[in-house]
Parts: structure tokens; C-alpha cells; sequence
């Protein structure tokens, strides 16, 4: 499938930026994205960035980008662009002035509208090309939780299109070791923005007499496995229910069964 390229910060030399195969250059277009010196505008980036998401191998086709660029928000203020559950709010450049603490109000209104309005969990973007901040909605304000950065000069279109596929979860993923590290790993942002979720259910939830039972059989399971060696810390029970609730539901989809047909709960 090939892509035609929106008007960007390159000149008129970027309003096709395709190879003679007829796909885009990422790299030329990324290069472009994140040169904070170059003389662009929030639109530049702002059409780059759709035209990344429907290019870089994220699985995303023009179907997928729910919202159009510009799109009315309410009170009028408008959505940059939204891909699945994320919502991107684009700036000329984050390093300038108050443009990113505006931004984040700005974008957290955004996410909550829409958590609100879907019912679902919703995660927001903020970036300039060269910065990529991924924002989980906890209690009413925003919480940084995973940053990606281009530099210019050399940009890393093979990382910055694994970090989106954490953000995104639109992509395959090849059942290696390597690849599940990579796009589930501790370090990739959905593992971040799913961490942050089970966190705040946990810690809204914690005394109800069915977690605290559960979370004292963990404790005194893992005292007996590991001795005084145990911490029992929130965050290691965090990340424990987390892991095994990922491994059931992968193992749900390896036998070919609807992880959403039941419950999973950790045992």
C-alpha cells in the first residue's frame, strides 16, 4: 500500500516524500518532524504526524485515525489527532516558554472528555516531533509515565515505531522472546501505561476484604518461597498481578479462546 505525504516542514520538496518504490521515506519524514530549528509550524508537525501513524508498520489504516485533524472538541478547542484509545496533542516546540505545562492541561481535559464519553481507558501523546511524552489519566490529572526521543540528525524511526506500538497495541506481535521484551517488556510505554492503571485500581481498592486477603496469600507464599529475602512491597504486588494477568491471557489467545469471554484473575 503506498502513502502520499500532507504538506510538511521540508518546503515544497516534502509534499511527496516517497521513494521511487512509492512508500515513504520514514527517516527523511521523522527528520523533518523532530528539527525544532527548522522553520515549520504546529501544522507541519501536526500532518506529519498523521502521515507517520498510517506509514510506520503500527497497523493503522485511515479507517483507524478516528478523528481528523482539527477536529471539534467542545468549547473551542480541537483534537490534533486520535488513533485508537491515544489522543495526540502536537506542539511546535515543548522546550519554549509554558507551551508544555498549557499543553498537558490542555490535553488532559481531552482524555477525560474522552474517557468519559467511551467509557474506556483513554491515554494521551504529547509531542513536537522530537519529544514524545505518553500520559496516563489518574484521578483527574495527567501522569507522565514513558518519554521517547528523536534526535534529528540520526532518528531512530525503528524505536519510535515500537515505542508507538506500546502506546497504540495495534500491531502483531512475533511470539519471540526478543519481540514480546520489546513491545511487552518492562521498559516498552504499555507496560508503563498498564502498571499505572493497576496501580490506581489497587490503591483505590486495596481495603476491600477480598483484595486484602489475596494480596496477604501472596505475601505469605512468596515469604515462604523467598524467606527473609521477600520484600512485600505495593509495587512488586503491582507487578506480579500484572504478569500473571498478561501470561493468562496471552495462554487465553495461544488456545484460541476470547480473554474477554471471562474474568482473568490471578491465582
Amino acid at each position: 500500500m503506498a502513502f502520499e505525504a500532507c504538506p510538511s516542514s521540508g518546503g515544497a520538496d516534502s509534499l511527496r516524500r516517497v521513494t521511487t518504490t512509492g512508500q515513504i521515506d520514514l527517516k527523511q519524514l521523522l527528520r523533518g518532524m523532530s528539527d525544532r530549528e527548522a522553520h515549520r509550524t504546529e501544522a507541519n508537525v501536526q500532518s506529519d504526524l498523521r502521515t507517520l501513524l498510517l506509514a510506520a508498520p503500527l497497523e493503522l489504516e485511515d479507517a483507524d485515525l478516528e478523528i481528523v485533524l482539527e477536529q471539534q472538541a467542545g468549547s473551542g478547542h480541537r483534537i490534533d489527532v486520535e488513533a485508537g484509545s491515544c489522543i495526540f496533542e502536537v506542539k511546535r516546540d515543548l522546550r519554549k516558554g509554558n507551551v508544555r505545562k498549557e499543553a498537558e492541561a490542555q490535553l488532559a481535559g481531552y482524555v477525560e472528555a474522552r474517557t468519559q464519553t467511551m467509557r474506556q481507558r483513554y491515554v494521551g501523546v504529547l509531542t513536537d516531533g522530537a519529544e514524545w511524552d505518553l500520559y496516563h489519566l489518574a484521578d483527574d490529572k495527567l501522569h507522565a509515565v514513558s518519554t521517547f526521543t528523536v534526535d534529528a540528525k540520526k532518528p531512530d524511526v525503528d524505536g519510535l515505531s515500537v515505542w508507538l506500538e506500546g502506546v497504540l497495541g495495534t500491531a502483531a506481535v512475533v511470539p519471540t522472546p526478543s519481540e514480546i521484551e520489546r513491545r511487552l517488556g518492562a521498559s516498552s510505554p504499555g507496560h508503563a501505561i498498564d502498571f499505572a492503571e493497576l496501580a490506581r485500581l489497587y490503591a483505590r481498592h486495596r481495603d476491600l476484604p477480598s483484595v486484602r486477603l489475596k494480596r496477604e496469600l501472596w505475601a505469605r507464599l512468596l515469604t515462604t518461597a523467598f524467606g527473609t529475602g521477600f520484600k512485600d512491597a505495593d509495587d512488586l504486588f503491582v507487578e506480579h498481578t500484572l504478569l500473571v494477568v498478561t501470561a493468562e491471557v496471552i495462554a487465553h489467545a495461544v488456545l484460541g479462546l476470547d480473554p474477554t469471554a471471562q474474568p482473568s484473575v490471578p491465582t
